[in-house]
């Protein structure tokens, strides 16, 4: 006796709440270069379970027509750890943090190019040198500086990104002499938002980091990290904000809301939400 199942599924779930061709614009107006409109990227972020897999594939589109399937791969190297005087809500390397987090002052050059050389091996591109705080002294500057040597040494090709907060024009012009090849420094959240996480620190000094960075011919990095209690409409905002600034890399990051933060236990994010977060950025920029 043969048994066969049979799957019925309603006409509700069939309906699409958009019409059919509402995310074949938005592809068409990103391979132009044409910004997508407030409206399209919060359909897009607001879309239906049903049409999750049409968004990652419209996304998808527009990531292979710009870069096929390459990935490519950073390294990331914490030369200075904890010790930071400002008040982001996110991080757990803020003044008053109580999660527990390894502290350390700035790691010297040779250790920095021996992290470099494994990352070389493993095949990244490109190194990051982050370091906890406001911004770097001078002398600060010069230390990033020698390591940048160091790695270069050894590693000539390898792409160096410095991440050390605010940003002088001098200190900027500092680094880009020394050899680095980009400043990351995110914008994280939108200006509208941006006193609800940190207040030691405003959204157009962060602004203002980025312009110098690039001013001094530094590729420019800059991104956001959703989940920190954002609205749709804000989130839009921020990728709005970036699209003005038009930096070369933007890292889309999602909160960790480590014990010992403000953001402790904020867990707002799922996959699927993460996934329109990531095409609405991929067809907006």
């Amino acid at each position: 006796m043969a048994v066969g199942c049979v799957l019925v599924l309603e006409d509700k779930a069939m309906t699409a709440p958009h019409p059919v061709n509402w995310l074949d614009e938005i592809v068409t107006r990103s391979l132009a270069a044409e910004p997508i409109t407030t409206t399209q990227a919060l359909a897009v972020l607001r879309s239906e379970d049903g049409e999750l897999l049409d968004v990652v594939a419209a996304a998808a589109r527009v990531r292979r027509a710009y870069f096929g399937n390459r990935v490519k791969l950073n390294y990331l190297v914490n030369m200075k750890s904890g010790l930071c005087g400002e008040d982001c809500s996110y991080c757990s390397q803020r003044r008053s943090s109580e999660a527990g987090v390894l502290t350390y002052n700035w790691l010297s050059p040779s250790v920095v190019a021996e992290e470099a050389e494994r990352a070389a091996a493993s095949g990244a591109k490109r190194v990051c040198l982050v370091a906890s705080g406001r911004g770097p002294s001078d002398r600060d500057v010069q230390r990033v500086a020698a390591t940048i040597g160091a790695i270069h040494d050894r590693r000539p090709e390898m792409e160096i990104c410095v991440c050390l907060g605010l940003l002088g024009a001098e200190q900027a012009e500092r680094l880009a002499e020394a050899g680095a090849y980009a400043y990351n420094h995110n914008l994280n959240t939108a200006g509208s938002h941006y006193g609800s996480i940190c207040t030691t620190h405003t959204f157009e000094d962060r602004v203002r980091t980025v312009h110098t960075a690039a001013g001094a011919g530094l590729s420019p990095c800059s991104g956001v990290i959703a989940g920190m209690g954002e609205t749709d409409e804000e989130l839009v905002e921020v990728a709005f904000a970036l699209r003005e600034l038009r930096p070369d890399s933007v890292p889309v990051n999602f909160l960790m809301p480590f014990k010992g933060t403000p953001l402790a236990g904020r867990w707002e994010l799922t996959p699927a939400r993460c996934l329109r977060v990531l095409a609405m950025f991929r067809l907006w920029l």
